[in-house]
């Protein structure tokens, strides 16, 4: 490891050590503001960061997955900024264990990929992975799992059939779908969007984004039985936010990528987009005494 790494290594778990004995709203706040800052390194320079850690060369499929991995990070982050402070327990709960699961499904894929596509001559990964994918993700996990472990109260209340449950219900549900098809057979996902020779590159920046998915997945799948309409609501804001930046980042790469499945899949994004706004601004229901 380079001076460099070491020293970016450390100032990280100095950081995320002080943040997981600050509290849990403390380290709600740090892992937000974390994975939003990683997130917009992945969206305003991809190359780079793939430079680090492959061995290309890089075409425009990779740089257009590494801006929605990006894009999927920012929106896991909104939820955990917005209800940082919130009195339902469960809000914070599900949001840890659904970091404890995304995380580790991360890791694996590193695992694997290590494993299966380390220093291949044409669309391989190089050990700097294990540095920025293994390390990273681990101080990541650890910090979920310890706020996590330390759970004494569990919250859930009733769920209600108003339109804003609704919404998270099926929401969740395509969520976990999409998340298991995409981390277990990413090849047939990319022969959908007419990707017909993918590299170990292609293979792991699905992996990686669909283990983000299936996270998000479970927060929707289980906001319907938050207490506060508020929290739900901030789920489905994160939501919004992530169909609106995978929607703005295919207009970004429109024009190299213009194949009818292409375009069908960011109309679709669009589409879905307007959905959850629907449920969004739901109005409020009113409480009987």
């Amino acid at each position: 490891m380079e001076t460099g790494e070491m020293i970016s290594a450390s100032a990280m778990l100095v950081v995320f050590l002080f943040a997981m004995i600050g509290g849990r709203k403390v380290w709600l706040l740090t892992d937000a503001g974390a994975v939003v800052l990683f997130a917009l390194g992945w969206i305003v320079a991809p190359r780079i960061f793939l430079e680090q850690m492959t061995t290309g060369p890089l075409d425009e499929f990779h740089i257009f997955f590494a801006r929605w991995y990006g894009a999927v990070l920012i929106a896991s982050a909104v939820a955990h900024f917005m209800t940082r402070n919130s009195g339902d327990v469960t809000v914070s709960n599900v949001l840890l264990y659904s970091r404890v699961i995304g995380i580790t499904m991360t890791l694996l894929a590193v695992a694997y990929c290590q494993q299966n596509y380390r220093d291949l001559e044409k669309g391989g990964w190089t050990q700097e992975q294990i540095f920025y994918g293994v390390f990273g993700n681990a101080v990541w996990l650890l910090g979920n799992l310890y706020h996590s472990s330390r759970t004494d109260q569990f919250g859930c209340f009733g769920q209600r059939n108003d339109r804003v449950s609704f919404v998270l219900r099926l929401d969740g549900f395509l969520l976990l779908v999409t998340g298991v098809l995409g981390f277990a057979f990413p090849d047939m996902l990319l022969y959908f969007m007419d990707l017909t020779s993918a590299d170990g590159i292609h293979l792991h920046m699905m992996r990686c984004l669909n283990a983000v998915i299936f996270m998000l997945g479970l927060v929707s799948s289980w906001a319907p039985v938050f207490l506060k309409d508020e929290d739900k609501r901030s789920v489905l804001l994160g939501r919004m936010v992530m169909d609106s930046l995978l929607v703005a980042v295919g207009l970004l790469h429109i024009q190299t990528l213009n194949s009818p499945t292409f375009l069908y899949t960011h109309l679709s994004n669009f589409l879905y987009a307007c959905f959850l706004t629907w449920g969004y601004l739901a109005p409020a229901e009113k409480k009987t005494a």
